[in-house]
C-alpha cells in the first residue's frame, strides 16, 4: 500500500498542480530547478509528491503495526443503535460539504482567496469520500495511529517550506494570497500550511480506509468466505460499502475479549501477535483465548470436584464440535451459553474447530487434568523426565501444533501432506521447549500454588523433596535444577527450530518472532543475577526485540558444515566437521548467542588435528608443533578464556629443529641468537650472520603485514586487493618471487638456502614455487619459537571444545551428511540432508569440510565446483606412527632430513605427483619433550614423508602419478618409504637397528587421508598457496551464489595451517554475525597497559634525522657555497 498510494498521489495531483502553474498562481524561479518538467510541473515537485506520500505512509504503518483493527469496528448495536455513529458521520459530512462550498465560492470570487479555494475544492471531495467510507476506524482508532502521522510530517514540512519561501525557492503570487500567517514567513494559504495539511489527511484517511476494508474482509467470513492475500480494489470497496448493521456483533465483542486476555496473560505472544496478518492473526488470537479460558476455568475452580466438572464440560464441548453426525448448528451455541460463565462463552463460540484437528485439543484437556493431581492427595504427578515431557506435550506442544495447522490452512502455498505433518510435529517439540521455559520461570509462582513441576527423580538426586521446594524455592539446588531444565529446553528448541523455514512465507517470520520472544525469557534465566517480578523472571520489551537477532548454529564433522539459525527453527545438524576451524567457529558463534550443534563424521573431534593411541603410546595424527602462538591466544581471549585457564600447557622446543644433510653434517635452528650466530657463521662467515639478520628483517615485514592485512581481513571480491591499505604492501610481500629466490639474496651457500626454505612444506608447496611471503613461517619459528602442547596438539582442540560446550555447543559424533539442502530457488541454503535421510533445517550453513569435496559432493553440480578440482593442490603424505621399544637418543623433538637432490625431490612431488627417489622428510619424537607420549624408557615417533597427491583417471592420462589401482602397489610404496626413512636416519645420525626396535606401526597414505577425512586427492593441506590461489583468488568464506552458505577451513580464505585456520574462523564468524546484524562479542585488542591508554614512559618519541646543530651548520655551509660561487 505504501507503494500504491504514491502512484495515486501523482496521478491525482498532477492535473491540479499543472493548472496552478499554468494560471501562474505559483511559480518557480528558473535558477532553482534542474529543468525537466511534466505538464509544466518541475521534476522536483513530482518527486516531492512521491516522497511525501511515501514518508507519511511509513509513519502511519509504523504507528499502527501492532494495532488489531477488527476490535475497532463498530456495528450499530455497539453504538447505541447507531445514533452516535450516525451523528459523527453526518457531522463530518456536513463540515466537509460546507468547506467544499466555501472553496467553490472563493474560486468564483477570483480574489485573494482563489488559491485557498482551489486547494479546498481539490482535496475536499477526496476527504469526504474517505470519511464516508471509513469513518468508523477514523473515529475509533487511537490518536497515535491517526493524528500523529498527520501532525508530525505537516509540522516538519511547514518549517522546511518557511525556509524555502524566505530563500525564494518558489513564490506564491501576492494577488492570490489572503495574507494570514501562522508565523512570520508562512501564509495560512501557503501550499505547505494548507495543501500539505490536507494531503497528509488524505494519505492517512486513505490508509485507514484500506485497513478498514481489510478488517471487514478478515473479520466476517460469513460475508466474505474467501479473501486473497492481495485483495482487488473492487473487493476493498465492496467491503467498505457493507452496512454496519450486517456486522457480526458477537464476533467483534469476542475478539475484543480475546485480545484483552492476550494483553493481560501473555506479554510475549501479545508483542509477537502484531507480526501476523489477516485471518491467521484472528484465529491465533481466538485459539489462545480458548486455551486461556479453559486453563482458568480449571485452575481457578474452588475445588477439585469443580475443576473436574469443567474438564468434563470442556470434553463434552469438543464432542459436540467434532461429532461424526453433527447436531443442529445451534446446539453447540446453546450448550456453551447454558453451561459456561458469560465471560468464557465467546472463547468457546469463536474457536475455529472447523479446520483444527481434534486430537491436540483433547490432549490439551488431558494436560489440564495433570494439574488437578497436585490437589488429589496422591503426591506430585511429575515423577520423572518422561512424565514432564508428556505434560509439556499436552499443555504446550498441542497448542504449537494447532498454531502451525492454522498457518497452513490460511496459506495459499502448497506442500506435501507428509512434509506438513512432519513440520507440525516439530512444532509440537518446540511447544515442549517453551513449556519447559515457562516452568523454569514460574517455580516460585507454582510453589505458592503448592505445585512443583520439577521431576521428583531430579529432586531425589539432589536429596530434595517436592516439599523442600515448596518451603524454599530459592534453594541453590533448586536453582541448579532450574538451569538443568533450561538446558533441556534449549536443546529441544535447537533441534526443533529448523521447521520454521518450511512454514508458509507469510507466517515464517512472525512465527520466529513469537518463539524467540519467549525463548528470550529462558536466556535471561540462564544469566547470573536475573531479576524476579511477582515471582517470575521478566524480559523488558526492548530486550525481547533485541533477542530476535540471537541465532543458532549447527555444525557437522568431517563432511564439515555448520548450520546457523537466526531464530528458532526445527533443526538438527549438518555436513561439517569438528576440525579446528569448526570447533573455533562453533565456540565463537555460541559466544555471540547462537545455539550450536557440531556434527562429526568420525568418533573424535579435531579432524586431522587428532590423536592416535596404542598401549600407552600417543601420536599426533596431524600437526605436531604449534606456531604463531599469538593467534592461538587471541582465539582464547576472544572467547573469554586463555590457554592457561583451559589447562593447555605449552612447552618451548629448543632447539627448533635438527636439520640433517646427506653428507652427515647437521644444522641446529634455534631462537637463541648466540647459537644461531655460531651456526650461520660456521658456513657463511661473519657477513653471513649480518645477512641472516637482514633476512629476518624482511621476513618480519612479511609476518606483520600478512597478519594485519591478510589473516585479519576478508577478501570477498576481486577488488578487495585494490584497497589502498593492502595495495601499498603488495610488492613488499614479494608474492611474485619464490621463497627460494628471496632466500638466495641473503644466503650464499646452498646449505643455508635449504635450511631457510624447507618450511614451505608446511604449506604443502615446493620452496621453488611458494611465494616469498611465506618466509613469515621461518620468522615466527625463529622469533616466537616452536611450541608443543603437553598431552598432544589435540589438547588445544579439547580446550576449544570445552569452551564451546560451556557456551552451549553440542557435539554429535559419528554422524555423516549427504548433501546441503537448498530452497526451491536453489539460491539459499536451508539445511542439510543426513546420510540416514534425516533433514536438518537452518538459517545458515557453515561448511568445515574439505572445500573442493564439499562443492562437488554436498552441493549441486556447478562449473565453479568443477574448476576447483582443476586447481593446483598441496601435496599429500605417507605418515608413519611408530611405537619403539626403546629410546632413540640420536633424534631430538623435531628433525628434518633433506634430500641430496633438493630441487629434484620437490619436482617429483609437485610436478610428477609421485614419491621422490630420495625424499626429504620430517621426524617428530613427542616423547622427547612430553613424557606422557610413550611408556617410560620408550619413544613414540611420527614420520611425515611428503608425496604427490592422488590423480583421478581424467588427471592421470598421459601423466605420472601415484598408482592407486591395487593394494599391493600401496604396500610397495609404503615399504619403499619405510626403508628409505630407516636407512637415512641410521646413516646420518648413527642410530642403529631402528626396525628392530619397532613394536607397532600405524600408517596413513594419500588414499587413507582421502577416505577418512574426505580430502580431495588426499591433499593434506587443501588447495595450494600459489599467487592465484590466495587472497581474492582463493575460494571465499561465503558461497558466491548461494545465500546463507559459508565456509571455514584450509582451502578457504585465508589458508591452511592451524593458526591460519583459527584466523579464518574469526573472519567467517564475523561475516555470519554481520549478515544477521549481530555485534561481535569480542573486543579489539587493547593497547599498552590494557586500558586503551599509553603511559608517558611508553610513548614513542621519534628523533629527527638532523639535530638543530646539524641544520644550522648545513645552512651556513650553503650560504658559504653561494658566496664563493658568486665571488
Amino acid at each position: 500500500m505504501e507503494l500504491t498510494l504514491p502512484q495515486i498521489a501523482v496521478v491525482s495531483t498532477i492535473p491540479w498542480d499543472s493548472y496552478l502553474i499554468h494560471r501562474r498562481i505559483w511559480t518557480y524561479p528558473a535558477d532553482v530547478i534542474v529543468g525537466p518538467t511534466l505538464l509544466h510541473i518541475p521534476a522536483e515537485e513530482v518527486f516531492f509528491f512521491i516522497i511525501q506520500t511515501y514518508n507519511t505512509s511509513l509513519l502511519y504503518i509504523f504507528a499502527s503495526k501492532a494495532t488489531f483493527h477488527p476490535i475497532y469496528l463498530r456495528g450499530e448495536k455497539l453504538l447505541h443503535d447507531g445514533r452516535r455513529l450516525r451523528k459523527w458521520r453526518n457531522a463530518g459530512v456536513g463540515i466537509l460539504g460546507a468547506a467544499i462550498l466555501l472553496g467553490a465560492w472563493l474560486i468564483r470570487d477570483n480574489g485573494r482567496g482563489v488559491y485557498l479555494g482551489l486547494i479546498i475544492v481539490w482535496a475536499g471531495p477526496f476527504i469526504l469520500m474517505l470519511w464516508s467510507l471509513a469513518y468508523q476506524l477514523i473515529l475509533n482508532l487511537p490518536l497515535s495511529n491517526t493524528l500523529l502521522p498527520i501532525v508530525a510530517p505537516t509540522l516538519y514540512l511547514w518549517i522546511v517550506d518557511t525556509l524555502a519561501l524566505r530563500r525564494g525557492t518558489w513564490v506564491i503570487e501576492s494577488e492570490t494570497k489572503i495574507g494570514w500567517h501562522l508565523w512570520p514567513g508562512l501564509d495560512i494559504d501557503n501550499r505547505e500550511a494548507i495543501f500539505f495539511l490536507l494531503t497528509n489527511i488524505l494519505i492517512v484517511f486513505g490508509l485507514v480506509a484500506f485497513d478498514n476494508a481489510l478488517a471487514i474482509l478478515n473479520t466476517f467470513p460469513t460475508l466474505f468466505s474467501c479473501v486473497p492475500s492481495l485483495p482487488t480494489p473492487d473487493l476493498l470497496v465492496r467491503a467498505l460499502l457493507v452496512s454496519p448493521e450486517r456486522y457480526d456483533y458477537q464476533r467483534i465483542v469476542g475478539l475484543q475479549e480475546a485480545l484483552q486476555r492476550l494483553r493481560k496473560k501473555s506479554r510475549s505472544f501479545y508483542i509477537a501477535s502484531g507480526c501476523f496478518q489477516g485471518r491467521l492473526r484472528i484465529d491465533l488470537i481466538l485459539l489462545y483465548s480458548f486455551c486461556r479460558v479453559a486453563d482458568d476455568l480449571i485452575d481457578n475452580a474452588p475445588s477439585c470436584a469443580k475443576a473436574e466438572h469443567w474438564i468434563l464440560k470442556l470434553t463434552k464441548y469438543l464432542d459436540i464440535c467434532y461429532a461424526q453426525k453433527p447436531e443442529k448448528p445451534e446446539s453447540r451455541d446453546d450448550f456453551v451459553r447454558s453451561t459456561f460463565p458469560a465471560k468464557a462463552q465467546s472463547a468457546l463460540l469463536l474457536l475455529p474447530t472447523a479446520y483444527l484437528s481434534p486430537t491436540p485439543l483433547y490432549d490439551l484437556i488431558k494436560g489440564f487434568e495433570t494439574d488437578l493431581d497436585f490437589g488429589s492427595g496422591d503426591g506430585f504427578p511429575i515423577v520423572d523426565e518422561q512424565t514432564l515431557q508428556t505434560y509439556g506435550s499436552r499443555v504446550a506442544g498441542t497448542v504449537a501444533e494447532l498454531c502451525i495447522e492454522l498457518a497452513f490452512y490460511h496459506s495459499e502455498e502448497s506442500i506435501l501432506d507428509e512434509q506438513k505433518w512432519e513440520i507440525i510435529r516439530a512444532g509440537g517439540r518446540m511447544g515442549i521447549a517453551l513449556q519447559y521455559i515457562n516452568i523454569a520461570r514460574d517455580i516460585a509462582v507454582d510453589a505458592k500454588m503448592k505445585r512443583v513441576y520439577l521431576p521428583t527423580s531430579w529432586l531425589k538426586a539432589k536429596n530434595l523433596s517436592s516439599e523442600d521446594v515448596l518451603k524454599d524455592y530459592l534453594n541453590t539446588q533448586v536453582e541448579f535444577l532450574r538451569q538443568r531444565l533450561l538446558d533441556k529446553a534449549m536443546d529441544i528448541y535447537g533441534d526443533a527450530r529448523g521447521a520454521i523455514e518450511l512454514l508458509p512465507s507469510g507466517s515464517r517470520g512472525p512465527m520466529r518472532v513469537t518463539v524467540e520472544s519467549y525463548v528470550e525469557i529462558g536466556r535471561v534465566l540462564r544469566e547470573s543475577g536475573y531479576k524476579l517480578k511477582a515471582g517470575r523472571a521478566t524480559v523488558p520489551k526492548l530486550r525481547r526485540l533485541r533477542g530476535l537477532g540471537v541465532s543458532e548454529v549447527y555444525m557437522k564433522g568431517n563432511d564439515r558444515i555448520m548450520l546457523a539459525f537466526k531464530i528458532p527453527l526445527c533443526s538438527h545438524d549438518d555436513v561439517g566437521c569438528a576440525g579446528v576451524g569448526g570447533v573455533a567457529t562453533a565456540a565463537r558463534l555460541a559466544k555471540a548467542g547462537f545455539h550450536v550443534i557440531v556434527f562429526e563424521r568420525n568418533d573424535f573431534t579435531g579432524g586431522r588435528c587428532s590423536l592416535l593411541h596404542h598401549e600407552g603410546y600417543r601420536f599426533d595424527q596431524g600437526p605436531s608443533l604449534l606456531l604463531l602462538p599469538g593467534l592461538f591466544r587471541e582465539t582464547f581471549e576472544d572467547l573469554g578464556s586463555s590457554l592457561e585457564a583451559e589447562g593447555v600447557r605449552l612447552t618451548k622446543c629448543e632447539p627448533n629443529y635438527n636439520i640433517w644433510f646427506d653428507d652427515g653434517e647437521s644444522f641446529e635452528l634455534s631462537t637463541d641468537v648466540a647459537r644461531m650466530k655460531l651456526e650461520v657463521e660456521k658456513w657463511e662467515g661473519k657477513d653471513g650472520f649480518e645477512r641472516y639478520l637482514a633476512f629476518l628483517q624482511e621476513a618480519h615485514r612479511h609476518y606483520e603485514i600478512s597478519v594485519a592485512q591478510v589473516l585479519k581481513r576478508n577478501f570477498t571480491w576481486l577488488f578487495s586487493m585494490a584497497r589502498p591499505s593492502f595495495l601499498r604492501h603488495l610488492f613488499p610481500l614479494h608474492p611474485f618471487e619464490s621463497i627460494y629466490s628471496r632466500a638466495s639474496k641473503y644466503f650464499w651457500t646452498e646449505r643455508l638456502r635449504r635450511v631457510f626454505t624447507f618450511g614451505s612444506m608446511y604449506m604443502g608447496m615446493s620452496p621453488f614455487d611458494a611465494p616469498g611471503t611465506y618466509s613469515l613461517l621461518q620468522y615466527t619459528e625463529l622469533a616466537e619459537g616452536i611450541w608443543y602442547p603437553k598431552g598432544g596438539f589435540h589438547s588445544v582442540v579439547d580446550a576449544l571444545v570445552n569452551i564451546g560446550e560451556r557456551l552451549g555447543v553440542r557435539y554429535r559424533l559419528s554422524t555423516s551428511v549427504a548433501s546441503v539442502k537448498l530452497d526451491d530457488s536453489g539460491r539459499r541454503a536451508t539445511g542439510v540432508v543426513l546420510e540416514n535421510g534425516e533433514i536438518v533445517l537452518a538459517d545458515v550453513v557453515i561448511i568445515n569440510a574439505d572445500l573442493v569435496y564439499a562443492y562437488n559432493n554436498l552441493l549441486p553440480e556447478s562449473s565453479y565446483g568443477r574448476s576447483l578440482e582443476k586447481r593446483s593442490s598441496s601435496c599429500s603424505s605417507i605418515s608413519f606412527y611408530w611405537a619403539m621399544d626403546r629410546r632413540i637418543p640420536e633424534l631430538t623433538t623435531h628433525n628434518i632430513f633433506l634430500a641430496e637432490h633438493y630441487r629434484e625431490s620437490f619436482d617429483d612431488i609437485f610436478k610428477q605427483q609421485r614419491i621422490p627417489a630420495e625424499p626429504s622428510f620430517y621426524v617428530n619424537v613427542p616423547s622427547r619433550i612430553d613424557s606422557t607420549a610413550a611408556p617410560h624408557g620408550k619413544d613414540s615417533i611420527v614420520v611425515l614423508v611428503p608425496v604427490g597427491h592422488l590423480l583421478d583417471d581424467r588427471q592421470g592420462i598421459g601423466r605420472k602419478g601415484l598408482a592407486v589401482d591395487s593394494k599391493q602397489d600401496w604396500e610397495a610404496m609404503v615399504a619403499k618409504a619405510r626403508h628409505t626413512v630407516f636407512s637415512t636416519i641410521e646413516a646420518r645420525t648413527g642410530a642403529r637397528d631402528l626396525q628392530g626396535a619397532l613394536v607397532k606401526e600405524i600408517v596413513n597414505t594419500p588414499q587413507s587421508w582421502k577416505d577418512v577425512f574426505n580430502l580431495d586427492k588426499g591433499a593434506i593441506l587443501g588447495l595450494s598457496h600459489s599467487f592465484f590461489n590466495v587472497l581474492s583468488f582463493r575460494p571465499k568464506t561465503k558461497h558466491p551464489s548461494i545465500d546463507r552458505l559459508h565456509f571455514v577451513g584450509a582451502s578457504a580464505h585465508p589458508g591452511t595451517g592451524v593458526p591460519i585456520v583459527l584466523a579464518g574462523a574469526k573472519i567467517t564468524s564475523e561475516q555470519v554475525l554481520e549478515s544477521f546484524g549481530i555485534a561481535k562479542p569480542w573486543a579489539e585488542k587493547k593497547t599498552k597497559n590494557g586500558k586503551g591508554e599509553v603511559k608517558e614512559i611508553d610513548r614513542v618519541h621519534v628523533l629527527p634525522l638532523l639535530s638543530n646543530v646539524h641544520i644550522a651548520a648545513l645552512v651556513l655551509f650553503m650560504m658559504l657555497a653561494i658566496f664563493v660561487y658568486q665571488g
